[in-house]
Formats: C-alpha cells, sequence, structure tokens
C-alpha cells in the first residue's frame, strides 16, 4: 500500500532527526580509554627515582599522579609537572625537572588519557 503524501514528508522528517541521533548515539558508546594504575605504577618504577616498593610508596605516587591529572585539566601540562614538583618538593637533585616531567607524562599516558601525548619526546 503506497504511503499517503503527508505520511511521506513525516517519515523524511523522522529520518532527518533520526540519523544525527543515531550518530551521537554511536560516539556515545565509543570506546574510551581507561586509566591504568598498575601500569603507571609499573612506569614510573622504571625510573628508578621515585620510591615506589615501601610500604604506602604506590599508593602515594597514585595520588601525586592523579594530582597531577587535576592540575593538568586546570592548568596544562606545566601545572601536571609543578603539581608533581610540589608533593616530592624534596627532590633537590640536578634531574628534578627531568624526573618531574617524566611523571607527569607517565600520568597522561596511564591515569589522564586525555592528555597522552601532550608532552613530547623528553
Amino acid at each position: 500500500m503506497p504511503a499517503e503524501p503527508g505520511e511521506l514528508l513525516s517519515m523524511k522528517t523522522m529520518t532527518k532527526f533520526l540519523v544525527p541521533l543515531l550518530a551521537v548515539a554511536g560516539l556515545a558508546l565509543a570506546p574510551v580509554a581507561q586509566a591504568s594504575e598498575s601500569a603507571f605504577v609499573s612506569a614510573v618504577d622504571s625510573l628508578g627515582h621515585f620510591a615506589i616498593g615501601c610500604p604506602g610508596c604506590a599508593s602515594d605516587a597514585l595520588n601525586v599522579g592523579y594530582h597531577a591529572c587535576a592540575a593538568w585539566d586546570r592548568g596544562g601540562k606545566q601545572a601536571a609537572i609543578q603539581a608533581v614538583r610540589k608533593f616530592y618538593n624534596a627532590d633537590s637533585s640536578d634531574s628534578a625537572d627531568y624526573y618531574a616531567t617524566l611523571f607527569a607524562q607517565y600520568a597522561g599516558q596511564e591515569l589522564c588519557p586525555k592528555h597522552d601525548g601532550e608532552i613530547g619526546p623528553i
């Protein structure tokens, strides 16, 4: 049975709204990168600069990593690096900025992946 002219118009109108709606729904269901706390702790441990093996040290590093992510959201990569320096302020080595930058880079890669790649090669 052929559609009535009014029915055809409503089908066209529905299609206009349905196609963008499905596109938005598809984007909403797209996979999102997940934080990997164990990968972050392993990456920081591989530096051999920050204490990770002592009781509570890995959770302290995670805490600093998440503070770096929050600082990143508020003020960019320099804010993230400064957050690391703030929490590891006893690090007076000549390489403190270098290690803080690596720490923030690992936080971006593993804890707040939306910032992954914002710190380039070091």
